[in-house]
């Protein structure tokens, strides 16, 4: 699956760069394009991987007023570049941008100015702020995301709140969290094992573990939403292709993605067992299974994207991803009927990603078509708070002040 990748503010242009790391990783299976549009110069400045020529800085024209800055967002030089990077193979356009900020502001302006030059659904990746970002930006970032809601094809959410505490967890004690880190690219390993003499800021740290999480989940359904082009490489038994993953998300709303992963123990009879194929004992067929069907549960409960309710979910798509050697299709099926029964929806897709040279086993399933959002349903304490302020005439909380919302 091709996209084009529109990085919108801060958050969105980091995540927009380490998407770019994950997608050169692997050669001529380059799956993205994308354009960096920010108003900090500084931002645009220390991105890595997107191209110099693909950076937009926006300078608002009035900062103090917000309507009239966005009058001159660059639309029309974003659309421009869009079209410049359109090969004629594109499957859909991704606005990715953390919403509670101002930029993400010109979406109302520039989604249907894309709708109108290009043909391609437009989708929102979407990143909801933590509490720690104040009572402010998540009051805005409802608001956003709900006036957004009716423009975009769907909207893939991504909670900050979540995973902070989690990679947080990871940092101050690794020895006994869940471990992230060796999930990161080679590059921000290195960055982040170097021991500078002065303090790293930790939080700086955890946001570049969060953006490399993101960028896992949508790099791994682009490249398999390719698989019909590798030609020298495995052939999937149930080939999963763009179409059926935009089949999926489109028009669907909320979307949220489970991912789960876990090394594949090697011992030191694996290369004879594969040149020389036999029938797998039964216990060895079990323990394949049981692990695919772990891992869903981990996907589910555990390692998606926003917590949500899985029987609330319209469709659902289930990705195993691994060597096929390695891959279970009784553990796979058990997941696609697992799913099936749960959400409320009929629909639910599923293929694999033969990868031979992976030490991995992973596994995502996209949950598309929801209504309703415990983390979304927070946030709008928050925006409902902040109108009773603005009506009664008080002062609004500042950025960094916390309200915590009625439970």
């Amino acid at each position: 699956m091709r996209v084009l990748i529109v990085g919108l503010g801060g958050g969105g242009c980091r995540v927009l760069d380490t998407l770019y790391a994950h997608d050169r990783r692997f050669g001529s299976i380059n799956c993205l394009s994308g354009i960096a549009v920010d108003d900090d110069a500084d931002t645009l400045n220390g991105l890595v991987n997107v191209p110099n020529e693909q950076r937009i800085y926006y300078m608002p024209l009035y900062p103090g007023n917000q309507d009239e800055s966005l009058s001159h967002a660059p639309v029309e030089e974003i659309i421009t570049k869009l079209q410049s990077l359109d090969s004629g193979d594109i499957d859909a356009i991704i606005i990715c941008s953390a919403l509670g900020g101002d930029i993400p502001d010109i979406v109302p302006e520039l989604v249907p100015a894309i709708k109108r030059s290009m043909v391609e659904p437009v989708f929102g990746l979407y990143i909801l702020p933590c509490a720690r970002d104040g009572a402010v930006r998540a009051a805005k970032a409802y608001e956003q995301v709900v006036a957004h809601k009716a423009l975009l094809d769907g909207i893939i959410l991504f909670d900050n709140e979540t995973w902070l505490h989690r990679i947080q967890e990871q940092l101050d004690a690794p020895e006994e969290a869940p471990d992230y880190l060796h999930l990161l690219t080679s590059d921000y390993k290195q960055l982040l094992s170097r021991k500078p003499p002065e303090p790293v800021d930790r939080r700086k740290k955890a946001y570049n573990i969060i953006n490399d999480l993101i960028a896992r989940r949508i790099g791994l359904i682009l490249r398999a939403g390719e698989f019909n082009e590798r030609g020298s490489m495995e052939i999937a038994e149930v080939v999963l292709d763009a179409g059926e993953i935009l089949n999926t998300i489109r028009g669907m709303g909320y979307i949220t993605i489970g991912y789960a992963m876990t090394p594949i123990e090697k011992s030191q009879f694996d290369f004879v067992s594969r040149l020389a194929p036999g029938a797998p004992s039964v216990e060895e067929d079990h323990k394949k299974a049981s692990r695919v069907v772990d891992l869903a549960k981990r996907a589910i409960y555990e390692e998606i994207s926003t917590p949500c309710d899985l029987e609330t979910a319209a469709k659902a798509l289930v990705l195993i991803a691994g060597p096929s050697h390695e891959m279970s299709m009784k553990g796979f099926m058990t997941v696609r009927r697992w799913i099936d029964k749960s959400i409320r929806g009929l629909e639910v897709r599923s293929g694999d990603y033969p990868v031979h040279s992976s030490g991995y086993l992973a596994i995502i399933i996209i949950l598309a078509g929801f209504e309703e959002i415990p983390r979304l349903d927070e946030l709008k304490a928050y925006f409902e708070q902040s109108q009773e302020v603005r009506e009664s005439g008080k002062e609004i909380p500042g950025e960094d002040t916390e309200i915590l919302p009625e439970s």
